[in-house]
């Protein structure tokens, strides 16, 4: 059983354009086949969760300022990857939350919920469950702090939930690309420094405080 977090160097990541031509869409998520891995791709986007037991799946996804959680249990083999990003509108009252649209907060709160309760649906014991976290990145100058801010807001529900961080690779300036098995529990995390990664990031983060503010 492996239960490891490998690194890769940026000069060994696919482009994002390859990444990109690889994807098509199914469903609610995108999947693609990863030759390197020998692995179908679910990718995770903001403010998402997705979940499964496969051992020919993988869950990926790209991060900066937002945190990922994956999840194991080592026991039943089942995992699930969450992507928690504060919206905009909730980003501004932090750390008082209670001055916020409170939907906003609910929904931002979804995706840690989805897979915690995924896993306990699938027979879960909280006593094994393993949550690493990827992300919480700082660009530049960063007044807002978002990187910072995310990582308070996750690690505090996890702590509210008595559940345990049994890692994490947080901060920094770079983005992270997370490749997570859930069947096995491995995890590659590979860092990007290239502009087109930054700027597709960027896009999604805004495609995503765009859709959370309609949905709401």
């Amino acid at each position: 059983m492996s239960d490891r977090i490998s690194s890769e160097t940026p000069e060994a990541t696919s482009s994002s354009y390859e990444v990109r031509q690889e994807r098509r869409l199914t469903r609610d998520q995108d999947a693609y086949f990863n030759a390197q891995f020998d692995a179908v791709a679910l990718y995770v986007e903001p403010g998402s969760a997705n979940c499964t037991v496969r051992k020919d799946e993988m869950l990926v996804a790209t991060v900066g300022s937002g945190v990922l959680l994956a999840i194991y249990d080592p026991e039943l083999k089942v995992g699930a990857m969450g992507y928690v990003m504060l919206p905009d509108a909730v980003l501004e009252h932090f750390p008082f939350l209670e001055q916020a649209d409170r939907d906003l907060v609910l929904k931002a709160f979804e995706p840690i919920e989805k897979c915690i309760g995924e896993l306990k649906r699938r027979g879960a014991a909280k006593n094994r469950i393993r949550i690493r976290l990827f992300g919480g990145s700082s660009e530049g100058d960063d007044p807002e702090e978002r990187g910072l801010k995310n990582t308070v807001f996750v690690q505090e529900y996890i702590f509210r939930k008595g559940l345990q961080v049994l890692n994490a690779d947080i901060g920094g300036p770079f983005i992270r690309r997370v490749h997570f098995f859930p069947a096995t529990g491995r995890a590659v995390r590979r860092l990007l420094k290239r502009k087109d990664d930054f700027d597709n990031l960027h896009l999604a983060e805004s495609d995503f405080n765009k859709k959370i503010t309609i949905d709401t």
